[in-house]
Parts: C-alpha cells; structure tokens; sequence
C-alpha cells in the first residue's frame, strides 16, 4: 500500500513539475515573435511601469511586470503581435481575453 502511494505521488508531482503556466497559444514559428526588445517597447508605449521579467512559456510570451495602474502582475501575451491574452495578479485572473 505504502508502495502504491509513492509511486502516486511521484506522477502527480512529475505532472505538475511540468504544467505548463496560466495560458497556451498557438503554435507558431519562434522566427517570426516579437523579441524581449519589441514587446517590452510595445508595453512601455502602451503605459507599462515595468517590465521585470519574461520568458517563454506555453507558446506565448510571459510577462511579470507592473502595468498602468500600478498592479505587479504576470500577462501572457500573443508571441508575434503582443496582444494581451490574460493578466493574473497573485493566482486571480484580472484579465482574460474572450475566444
């Protein structure tokens, strides 16, 4: 029994190590994305405090940063014309774009 539960729990754990974060684009060719540079610009024109940090996670562009109003959050942006797919501040959702 004891057994059984490890090997549970070693799955679950291995699957969440590997989730990937709040959102998922669409698979596209990383030759055609916004680099860091462009995005970061494309925010600060559109009245961004900061941008801290980005990476690349689920096809899209990651984003933690503190946005017009002032709120430190995490944005997920669309990789190749920087469109703004969902804002979450400390695991709630500000901010989802409608499909």
């Amino acid at each position: 029994m004891v057994r059984l539960f490890i090997v549970a729990m070693v799955f679950f754990v291995s699957g969440v190590a590997n989730a990937s974060g709040l959102y998922e684009c669409e698979e596209v060719d990383r030759s055609t994305w916004l680099t860091e540079t462009q995005l970061t610009q494309q925010l600060k024109e559109k009245g961004w405090q900061e941008v801290r940090r980005m990476k690349p996670d689920g096809g899209c562009w990651e984003v933690y940063g503190t946005t017009p109003d002032g709120q430190r959050v995490e944005g997920y942006f669309d990789p190749v014309t920087g469109e703004q797919l969902i804002l979450a501040q400390r695991g709630r959702i500000l901010f989802r774009k409608e499909e």
